[in-house]
């Protein structure tokens, strides 16, 4: 059999589709839509529906690791065996590893006797844990030790004692890859500076461009679709909310995909909704609130959004940056800052006209082909 197919590797369990997970579906159903023969292994790889041209592997798990509801797979030595077979059994000629545990470390440590590129895409280095827990920082480091067996090299620093644990179990992964992939420029430059050695700025997969006529009529309306927790900052939303809805009444509206419903004026809490109902609701909004800072990576709700040709209003200067003018930045990144721009917004719904042609530009500048060419291309060259 040619060495031909590309394995993905994440430790995440794929039953919960969170960031990391969808970025990872996103671009193996890319590389199979480009003719690629794609393995797959994660844990619950079977939850997943399976894609012509995609073939899941999903190693037997021992449990789930408390709070971080991390799977739980065993020490890298023990998964290495099975990294090996997968590999042998379908002709793999390079790895993209998309997690920092002991299936990642496998990977690598198999990768690299069998002289196979391993790359590794870094979903988040900005790990944020409450600084009252920073003395459990010993534990994490142990704990990814054991999982790893990786004992030596780069140490992240910077922040509170459990951030730089959290950050250096990425930074050590990060190390040994011959490719680190970065889908933000902001977060490749914190790698490279960490000591990760080449990291390249690579984006994650859009999904085809699906446009939805601009919405005319009506009050203003805004989505916010993320985690609920404490980083992702939906309270700075919910507050903004409160303040508009005191001056506009109804002329301005949120959608809140996930979460509990609780009473703000203007906002209606969908919770838990399927991946088409965002879609439903991106082509009912105006544009999407990203409301974290300091945090984010690239959130892949933003490049839904692009998608939709809905552009993202970001509280975060840096993500701003990032994505141009398909992003509008509130003048401060607090609750009033965004009250501020939503009211002008209300006002003149005219304005998100230019940052609705940035964000499809966006989006079509990040569709699969481009992206399996690109990765094509990062992995000749580590060959």
């Amino acid at each position: 059999m040619r060495d031909d197919a590309v394995l993905l590797v994440c430790d995440y369990s794929l039953r919960y589709l969170g960031g990391a997970q969808t970025a990872f579906l996103r671009q193996a159903e890319a590389l199979a839509s480009q003719g690629v023969r794609v393995i797959v292994l994660a844990p619950d790889a079977d939850q997943v529906a399976e894609v012509p041209g995609i073939t899941l592997v999903a190693p037997p798990r021992r449990g789930t690791i408390p709070v971080l509801d991390l799977p739980l797979l065993g020490r890298a030595k023990d998964l290495e065996p099975l990294v090996a077979a997968t590999i042998r059994r379908h002709g793999v000629g390079a790895i993209v590893v998309h997690s920092e545990f002991a299936l990642a470390a496998a990977s690598l440590a198999v990768g690299r006797d069998l002289g196979i590129p391993v790359l590794h895409t870094v979903h988040t280095f900005f790990w944020t844990a409450p600084a009252a827990l920073a003395p459990f920082a010993p534990v994490v480091g142990r704990v990814h030790r054991s999982l790893t067996g990786i004992r030596d090299g780069g140490r992240a620093t910077g922040s509170h004692a459990l951030n730089n644990a959290l950050r250096t179990m990425t930074l050590r992964i990060a190390e040994l890859a011959d490719a680190v992939l970065s889908p933000s420029r902001h977060q490749a430059e914190a790698l490279r500076a960490a000591g990760a050695g080449r990291v390249e700025a690579f984006s994650n997969v859009a999904q085809p461009l699906a446009e939805a006529p601009a919405v005319t009529e009506g009050p203003l309306r805004l989505l916010w679709v993320a985690r609920f927790a404490p980083e992702k900052r939906v309270d700075v939303a919910l507050d903004a909310m409160r303040e508009v809805a005191a001056t506009l009444g109804e002329r301005v509206h949120l959608d809140v995909a996930g979460g509990t419903a609780r009473p703000v004026p203007g906002v209606t809490f969908h919770g838990s909704v399927p991946g088409e109902r965002v879609g439903e609701l991106m082509d009912a909004a105006d544009a999407v609130l990203i409301t974290s800072l300091g945090f984010d990576n690239q959130p892949m709700v933003a490049l839904e959004a692009f998608s939709h040709g809905r552009p993202v209003i970001v509280s975060d200067p840096v993500l701003a940056g990032e994505f141009g003018s398909a992003a509008l930045l509130t003048p401060t990144p607090d609750a009033a800052g965004l009250a501020a721009l939503v009211r002008e917004l209300a006002a003149d719904r005219g304005i998100l006209a230019p940052h609705r042609e940035a964000a499809l530009a966006y989006a079509r500048d990040r569709q699969p082909a481009a992206h399996v060419a690109k990765l094509q291309e990062i992995i000749a060259s580590v060959r």
